[in-house]
């Protein structure tokens, strides 16, 4: 009877956890999605009115540009058609990051739906608590039940900065496979400087396609990280700073497109990028430490439950 009481009650208070958890991610990520639908609403009226075939643009890649230019660099380009294909870029970016959220939200909505009457076990569990506590044939006491309880909080905590823990490794290691791309794209560029010609302009173009993609990988985790985080702010009162990791993705798309091919946009993309691998790895250990308490924390309760259960009997 405790054994079974005791791990309901384990499985119920992080369930809580989750149920609310969940219902956050949702609300923020319904609000983002409106924010990006209204971005590519505003771009694809842009694109229109400079002619450009929208639909088309599911397959728009820098490589298929370059070859469409018949070899005209992009530093060549005039200022509009920087623009037109800055736009072209980030409405392609703003259209997947929706399918993203999207993604997320079916996702989210379906793990809540098991979980939705945890409220309703929990309930049940501190009934049968007040029973078995004034039975004088039962193992329960008051603290010892105040003892399974603080147990079975400290554990949903622990598996909150997991949760976080595991969402920054993601971010970290899209991160690192950006950085590479964009280490590739630059010692392309490298060579183009110094006469590598039509291949080397390609390979570059071809490279910048690749970290693109990364980049969108990586602002996406980044933003799931930065979700975990806030959880972590929000119930734990935790000083951990979560604002500013998104500008990274912003910056990205927004300052550096229209001028990426000159090799000293992609040096600064290729920084900006080690500057956010390092705040991230940082982000993680505060984490790790702070995790690393609660371990502590949760054996010295178990320790201290299995001690007054012994002397029970």
């Amino acid at each position: 009877m405790f054994a079974d009481l005791n791990q309901e009650l384990l499985e119920v208070k992080d369930n809580l956890r989750k149920r609310a958890k969940y219902e956050e991610h949702i609300e923020r990520l319904n609000t983002y999605l409106t924010e990006e639908k209204r971005k590519r609403s505003q771009l694809k009226s842009l694109l229109e009115k400079e002619e450009e075939d929208v639909a088309r643009l599911e397959r728009f890649t820098l490589t298929s540009v370059f070859y469409s230019l018949t070899g005209k660099k992009f530093e060549k380009l005039d200022q509009e058609q920087k623009e037109v294909l800055a736009a072209k870029l980030k409405y392609t970016e703003a259209v997947e990051t929706i399918e993203d959220v999207e993604g997320e939200l079916a996702e989210f909505q379906a793990l809540l739906t098991p979980i939705a009457n945890s409220s309703v076990r929990y309930e049940k569990i501190i009934r049968e608590k007040e029973k078995l506590i004034y039975d004088s044939n039962s193992v329960w006491s008051v603290k010892l039940f105040d003892l399974a309880d603080k147990e079975a909080d400290l554990q949903s905590n622990l598996n909150e900065y997991h949760e976080a823990i595991d969402a920054g490794q993601l971010a970290l290691h899209a991160l690192e496979r950006a950085l590479s791309s964009l280490d590739s794209a630059k010692g392309w560029s490298t060579f183009d400087m110094f006469g590598g010609g039509m291949v080397s302009t390609a390979m570059k173009h071809s490279r910048l396609d690749e970290a693109k993609k990364h980049i969108h990988q990586a602002q996406n985790k980044l933003r799931v990280f930065q979700d975990e985080l806030l959880d972590i702010k929000h119930h734990f009162d935790s000083t951990i700073e979560v604002g500013g990791m998104l500008t990274f993705a912003d910056y990205f798309f927004d300052g550096l497109i229209v001028d990426w091919m000159v090799h000293g946009k992609i040096t600064e993309s290729y920084d900006q990028t080690s500057q956010i691998i390092g705040r991230v790895s940082r982000l993680l250990g505060s984490l790790k430490g702070q995790r690393d308490q609660m371990e502590e924390e949760l054996r010295s309760v178990k320790e201290e439950k299995k001690n007054l259960l012994e002397s029970s009997h």
